[in-house]
């Protein structure tokens, strides 16, 4: 190989040649440069024609000059050497590259192609050979970043991932990514409390004591008013040079930009160059800002990740716990349902001792009042004729229709009932007899009845005290004719039914008073049956209890609570004017409230205090002094107070308690002058606003 003197050298870089290619390799990856000039610069500086990106390589490491097709190579004085075929290039010498060899340069591998054609040399002035290549290099470099970023998942490699590139980046000596510690309330009166996750030079290795290797003053300046910090010569710049952190480092060139997460500054990226001026410029801050910006999505995303895992580890958790305690529940469920099998079979023993000759153990009683229902069940249970039920409103009444009907011999058939009380006449009419096609607007088909649906089985009707005068007429032509005529029909059907009717009024004295039908009444009360309010069967009161509760909680699926003794000499004191369904819906009330164990506070304030009880048999207000107002308001004020006690004085719980808004309970207590503990705000409140109601 030839070798010139560099005193020879003619410099003809602004002489025009015919285009040509550079090829660049490294590590399998290839990038071409087209140029039609003869002076081609590579170095590591941004500032060369083409910049390569390695520490081993100098700043200005090597020329290439094309003289007449010839191709010269001239090293700069190179530290590391710059070598042709294996064989080196002496500093400040030249020597020629032929073609099909390689140039190398550190671990790039470089060769030249002449175009083939030369005449359209004119045409190949393009962006990338007049100008640097920075583009493709900063294009490759956030490539990799990118999919670095994407594929970390470990927080610590990722801060170390960002702080390498952003030193290959911009060619820094050292790189630190610092977290502000600081939570949002001291961020204004303290500036030291900085962590230095990441600190790295351009080597790679980690640089010790890392806190004290920087400026925690333009650390702190950077974190307050997020914008970035360059400085080419820290030690003559007046915003830096009196700082004693900045001699005592003896920095140079440094830059410090924000890091952002999620729009919310967290950090820096920390460059600096000890031994040079000027190594960082503007283009050197935008992208780092870049790379800034693209580590905090980043960063964010990791941490959501992270978040992400451990609530899936913690519902995996709370799923097996669940599943434990339900394995547990289910247990004590079934055992609750084999003790409540048991009783009901300890009560049919009890019922078979009396001589009852059918099970009537879906009707809970022991009194001697329930002994005599169902001494009279076991007499009619096998008749077909009418059966009519009387007795207050929850008292059970179709329960005891569907005894008659299960016991019965009509028990493989349908049991249909009805509430004659719950639908208008007309539409009561059509439910009971059915109606043709046409036989008003929207009867589009034909439809059966209730005495229809019922065919060989049982039909109870319940409130038949309320049934208008009209029904009254017709359902009596049914009972005679033993046959139905659908509305708007011409023919008649007959039916195979056993009819079983129930109301809470006197029918006797609707009769009297000519309301009802004394001809139907007939009818129907073949087979009376009164059924006693819960007052005259209180012995009850605890098997009640008790089934209601089981029943409760094998439904909700929870373990049965105890009850205490206070609170069931409560309910056994109270009259019940809502019988049987009054005593579920307070048991199932204070099932909700109740934890473990049912005590007097669970139970409703009118149960509580037995001279509460508002019922048909109180005093009427003119009687006892007062007015309906003013006892609706000592009524509301009193449940107002006590859930204000166990919600320990939340407004909005209370409000849950009472089945009303939060805002709703504010403005009764303004109304009634109340406090916040639901007690008289002031002694000059008087009943005006309950009297006003």
């Amino acid at each position: 190989m030839e070798s010139m003197s560099l005193q020879n050298r003619t410099n003809t870089a602004g002489d025009v040649c015919p285009p040509f290619f550079l090829h660049v390799q490294r590590d399998g990856e290839r990038t071409t440069h087209r140029f039609s000039k003869r002076e081609i610069t590579l170095g590591r500086s941004r500032e060369r024609d083409v910049p390569l990106s390695e520490k081993s390589i100098s700043r200005h490491h090597v020329t290439i000059e094309i003289r007449d097709r010839k191709v010269v190579v001239i090293d700069e004085g190179s530290q590391n050497g710059t070598w042709i075929q294996g064989i080196r290039v002496e500093q400040g010498t030249e020597a020629e590259l032929r073609p099909g060899d390689v140039l190398r340069i550190g671990s790039f591998e470089i060769t030249v192609q002449f175009l083939a054609d030369t005449t359209d040399a004119g045409d190949t002035h393009t962006a990338e050979e007049t100008g640097h290549s920075d583009g493709a290099l900063d294009t490759s470099t956030f490539a990799r970043l990118i999919q670095a970023l994407n594929e970390e998942l470990d927080p610590d490699r990722l801060l170390t991932i960002i702080v390498d590139a952003a030193i290959r980046t911009t060619e820094a000596e050292r790189g630190f990514l610092v977290l502000d510690s600081r939570d949002n309330a001291s961020r204004d009166r303290s500036r030291s409390q900085y962590e230095v996750r990441v600190g790295r030079n351009f080597v790679g290795e980690t640089v010790s004591d890392p806190l004290t290797a920087i400026s925690k003053t333009i650390v702190g300046e950077c974190l307050g008013d997020g914008e970035p910090r360059l400085t080419v010569n820290a030690q003559d710049d007046e915003r830096f040079s009196a700082l004693q952190s900045v001699e005592d480092l003896r920095l140079r060139s440094v830059l410090c930009v924000p890091l952002r997460v999620a729009g919310n500054i967290e950090g820096v990226l920390y460059l600096d160059n000890r031994l040079q001026h000027h190594a960082f410029d503007e283009h050197d801050k935008q992208l780092l800002v870049v790379v800034s910006d693209i580590s905090g999505v980043a960063i964010r995303n990791v941490r959501l990740m992270q978040d992400l895992t451990a609530k899936n580890e913690a519902l995996v958790e709370a799923h097996d716990r669940v599943a434990d305690l339900a394995a547990k529940l289910e247990g004590r469920v079934r055992k609750q349902a084999d003790e409540l099998s048991e009783v009901r079979q300890e009560l049919a023993a009890s019922r078979r001792a009396l001589g009852l000759r059918h099970d009537y153990r879906s009707i809970v009683g022991e009194s001697e009042a329930m002994q005599d229902v169902f001494r009279l069940l076991d007499r009619y249970v096998d008749s077909q004729d009418p059966v009519l039920v009387l007795g207050e409103s929850g008292t059970g009444k179709e329960l005891i229709a569907k005894a008659l009907h299960e016991q019965g011999q009509r028990a493989e058939g349908p049991f249909v009932s009805e509430n004659c009380a719950a639908l208008p006449a007309s539409l009561l009419e059509s439910e009971l007899f059915g109606y043709a096609k046409g036989a008003f607007t929207g009867a589009v088909r034909d439809h059966k009845g209730l005495f229809e649906q019922a065919k060989g089985g049982t039909l109870f009707l319940d409130e038949v005290g309320d049934m208008s005068a009209d029904l009254q007429s017709k359902l009596l032509r049914v009972l005679q004719e033993r046959e139905i005529r659908p509305v708007g029909a011409s023919h008649t059907i007959p039916i195979d039914v056993r009819l079983v009717t129930a109301t809470h009024r006197d029918v006797a004295a609707l009769v009297k008073s000519g309301e009802f039908r004394e001809d139907l009444f007939y009818r129907l009360h073949v087979l009376p049956l009164r059924l006693p309010p819960l007052r005259e069967r209180i012995g009850d009161v605890p098997l009640l209890v008790q089934s209601i509760l089981s029943k409760a909680c094998v439904e909700a699926r929870r373990p049965v609570p105890r009850i205490s003794s206070k609170a069931l000499d409560l309910l056994a004191a109270h009259s019940w004017p809502g019988n049987v369904r009054e005593l579920e819906n307070e048991i199932r009330r204070a099932l909700l409230l109740a934890e473990g164990v049912i005590d007097a506070e669970q139970l409703s304030e009118h149960i509580q205090n037995p001279s509460m009880q508002l019922h048909d048999r109180s005093p009427l207000p003119a009687e006892s002094g007062t007015t309906l107002p003013r006892m609706v308001r000592l009524l509301e004020e009193s449940e107002i107070r006590r859930s204000l006690k166990r919600a320990e004085g939340n407004k909005s719980k209370a409000g849950e308690l009472l089945g009303i808004s939060r805002f709703a309970l504010q403005r009764k207590l303004d109304k009634y002058g109340l406090d916040d503990n639901g007690n008289a705000a002031s002694s000059g409140a008087d009943d005006k606003s309950a009297e006003e109601e």
